[in-house]
């Protein structure tokens, strides 16, 4: 059965709700293939190179540290080409570490998924929170290169 682009919508609105409700088992399902770039390390992140408990841990110990949080999805568009589902947008990110005053970041995110037998797949996802100008450009202080003296 062909997929459709809400179809797509709703496993991000899935995946949206399992970080939000800290669902790890589901998290875990999601992204077990998954490779991609997160807006907190610099690193890429390959999920498929660790077992699947291994991947529940790191995420238990993540949401360990965390007295507070929430993930909402703000808006975001779906495409599907053959088998793959492409969803980009924004949510919004709430959280307070342990020890720390709250913080919140709005969050730019593309996704390519596939629904398979274990249901839907995270293949290649891409966060990041660079901040815009209000016409919604880099800021110059970003990207100018300074002149070498």
């Amino acid at each position: 059965m062909a997929i459709t682009p809400e179809d797509v919508a709703a496993a991000v609105r899935q995946w949206c709700a399992a970080w939000h409700t800290r669902d790890i088992p589901i998290i875990v399902a999601m992204e077990a293939r998954a490779v991609g770039f997160g807006f907190r390390p610099l690193a890429w992140r390959d999920h498929s190179a660790r077992s699947g408990d291994d991947y529940a841990q790191v995420l238990t110990r993540f949401f360990g540290q965390m007295d507070d949080y929430s993930l909402q999805p703000e808006d975001f568009r779906t495409s599907v080409t053959g088998d793959l589902g492409v969803a980009w947008g924004v949510y919004r990110e709430q959280w307070q570490e342990q020890g720390q005053p709250p913080e919140q970041a709005r969050v730019r995110f593309s996704k390519v998924l596939t629904k398979g037998a274990r249901g839907w797949q995270v293949l290649l996802y891409h966060r990041d929170i660079q901040p815009f100008t209000e016409g919604g450009r880099y800021p110059r202080t970003l990207t100018a290169v300074s002149p070498t003296l």
